[in-house]
């Protein structure tokens, strides 16, 4: 017998009611398919893939529910807690529903194999088929990037302790992701992109080419009152997607980043200037290129290598660099002329506005002077590229 239970829930944005299947001595109306065989715990359900050894034809293991009763119109996001129990388990993972007039509507990411642990995954299901009453839910198991995933030997498990559709996603507070703990990817998910480790203290993020490739955090929220800081240390192994985006309530903020990095960069977002950017906040980073037809999406598949994404109260001129490039500016606030101070040959200058949009750009810097008596007066973010292209950043004041 299916078993849903509503619950009240405090969310973000607004309030509304979650309908949870928990498994607890029951299938909860899931019923296996496709080289499954189940069994039911006390609180989770097991999953074992059949064995494959006589007929090699069975693959991307899934479990559907026919009567499952959703309210779509309210209930936007499925979080889904498993246990990927083997290492060889399948590591690529999909919510399908019905869609309208025919064909169903996939939403994927990638999931860790080899848990010790429940893992929680949140899947936004926003579409233009997502409304009303939905019935049929399936859930699928297959390989990275959406390949197929051949059932192994030997057989795998995986335990599924819930399955709780809500309006949005229950968070908690987390400002500092370091990406020690091998596998833990500390509530980052991909879309049009794949996520491998983090190992050795890297998260490894795979775009998707002519996708709008992003990093999506939706398990934890941060403190966007006190905290306008956003830091992020990463390397960039492609050779053409220049461009970093810091996605939020308030829109989108932009940076040119460095290509081809032998070493890692650091790149900062200056909240102060984003009204919106208050009270219990997350937030979803993107890659892409800067300029051209296919500007905002991935060029090409190069990886990132993320190492650090740190939001605290840090004022933006005293964040430590991690770049081999330096330099000063004076005066600053200025009236109009600035004068940069470096050891480092200058290949362009960039001015951005505090909600990310450039409004100035040269790569005239004879004397390593630069004037913005044509600039409004206002605060900004100067970007400096040399012929490295290390890139840094400073607040600079225009009176």
């Amino acid at each position: 017998m299916k078993k849903i239970t509503f619950l009240l829930i405090t969310l973000i944005t607004f309030s509304g009611f979650s309908q949870t299947f928990d498994f607890t001595n029951s299938n909860d109306g899931f019923d296996v398919l496709n080289g499954l065989n189940s069994s039911l715990g006390a609180t989770f359900m097991t999953l074992t893939t059949k064995d494959n050894t006589t007929d090699g034809t069975l693959k991307n293991p899934t479990i559907k529910n026919t009567t499952a009763g959703i309210d779509a119109s309210t209930n936007k996001f499925v979080g889904v807690t498993l246990r990927n129990n083997s290492t060889t388990g399948p590591v690529f993972f999909r919510v399908s529903f019905a869609k309208d007039g025919g064909g169903r509507v996939y939403k994927n990411l990638d999931i860790s194999a080899g848990d010790t642990e429940f893992v929680t995954y949140w899947i936004d299901l926003s579409n233009a088929n997502w409304t009303g009453t939905k019935d049929d839910i399936q859930l699928h198991f297959k390989s990275a990037g959406n390949s197929d995933y051949p059932l192994p030997d030997p057989q795998v498990t995986i335990d599924i302790d819930k399955v709780e559709f809500a309006a949005s996603v229950p968070t908690t507070l987390k400002e500092n992701f370091n990406f020690n703990t091998d596998n833990d990817t500390e509530g980052f998910t991909s879309k049009n992109g794949s996520i491998s480790g983090p190992t050795g203290g890297v998260l490894t993020f795979t775009p998707e080419p002519l996708k709008f490739a992003k990093l999506e955090q939706l398990v934890h929220h941060v403190n966007a009152t006190t905290n306008k800081t956003i830091t992020i240390v990463l390397k960039n192994n492609s050779a053409v997607n220049d461009q970093l985006r810091l996605i939020n309530v308030g829109g989108t903020l932009t940076q040119t980043i460095s290509v081809s990095d032998t070493d890692d960069k650091t790149y900062v977002f200056d909240m102060s200037g984003t009204p919106e950017w208050d009270g219990e906040q997350t937030f979803t980073i993107g890659i892409g290129i800067t300029t051209g037809d296919n500007a905002g999406k991935a060029e090409d598949n190069g990886t990132l290598e993320f190492k650090s994404i740190v939001i605290d109260n840090t004022a933006i001129l005293s964040i430590p660099s991690f770049n081999d490039f330096s330099f000063s500016v004076y005066p600053n606030p200025t009236n109009g002329t600035i004068h940069i101070k470096t050891k480092d040959k200058l290949q362009k200058l960039q001015l951005f506005n505090t909600i990310g949009r450039k409004v100035f750009e040269t790569t005239n810097l004879t004397n390593n002077q630069v004037n913005f008596s044509h600039v409004n007066a206002g605060a900004y973010i100067l970007r400096l590229i040399d012929s490295n292209n290390n890139t840094k950043t400073q607040k600079l004041i225009i009176n």
